[in-house]
């Protein structure tokens, strides 16, 4: 929370007027007359006071406010409120028709770093849900497998994984590709990172991936890992 030299009362009222009254234009010349160190306590105080709580179509529109008028500022400190957001009020991405002109401004205005960002970091709040997560690609055009497996790698989680998996299945003429993924997996060091590692070996049949695996998998194992996600869930949980 914002407390002490790094909280101003005043700060946080002036704030809160041009957000009730969604005052973007006011907001932003307010922020542009802070001196840095106000500058960066009025972006703590919207990010940990404002936005966890406040009503879900305010917070896409302060979202898309603060993110046009300065994404490097603003966008990472803008998503660190949305775990607070998930404990307090929930949070979706597939759901919410705010979110829809979050993600048009990242299409078509915002840069690759921003777009990037914001993927990794909702593969980390999403980590278990397939729904959300393949909503998030799609509406940021992450459609390509190869691009997929560059971001789906370095998630978590067995929702993250089991898209990963899908994303493999659509590569698997290139067992050069699918050889290096289970590398990266191993290396990540983590028992699921390794398990899938050693479930894709096996299915994928790749003796170029050494490692002492203790895995054992029958036929029929297998051939449930590509038919739904509670399937390739309970195979995985099951190691």
């Amino acid at each position: 929370m914002v407390s002490g030299k790094y909280y101003n009362e005043v700060i946080q009222e002036r704030l809160e007027a041009f957000v009730r009254t969604e005052s973007w234009e006011g907001l932003t010349s307010y922020l542009d007359g802070l001196s840095h160190r106000d500058f960066r306590m009025a972006g703590f105080i919207m990010s940990e006071r404002f936005m966890p709580r406040m009503d879900t179509p305010l917070f896409w529109n302060l979202f898309y406010a603060l993110l046009a008028y300065d994404s490097k500022a603003f966008l990472m400190t803008m998503l660190k409120s949305v775990p607070l957001r998930r404990r307090q009020m929930g949070f979706s991405l597939c759901r919410e028709d705010g979110y829809r002109r979050v993600a048009a401004y990242l299409n078509q205005c915002g840069t690759d770093i921003d777009r990037s960002k914001f993927i990794s970091y909702m593969l980390g709040v999403f980590a278990e849900e397939v729904d959300e997560l393949e909503f998030l690609l799609v509406s940021l055009h992450v459609d390509h497998p190869r691009e997929r497996m560059h971001y789906l790698l370095r998630g978590e989680g067995l929702g993250c994984y089991y898209l990963l998996f899908k994303a493999m299945r659509q590569t698997e003429h290139d067992r050069d590709l699918l050889t290096g993924c289970c590398r990266f997996l191993m290396r990540k060091g983590d028992a699921l990172s390794f398990n899938l590692a050693s479930v894709a070996k096996a299915y994928f049949d790749l003796p170029q991936v050494k490692g002492t695996f203790s895995l054992k998998l029958d036929p029929y194992q297998l051939g449930r890992l590509e038919m739904s996600y509670a399937s390739f869930r309970r195979v995985m949980q099951s190691i």
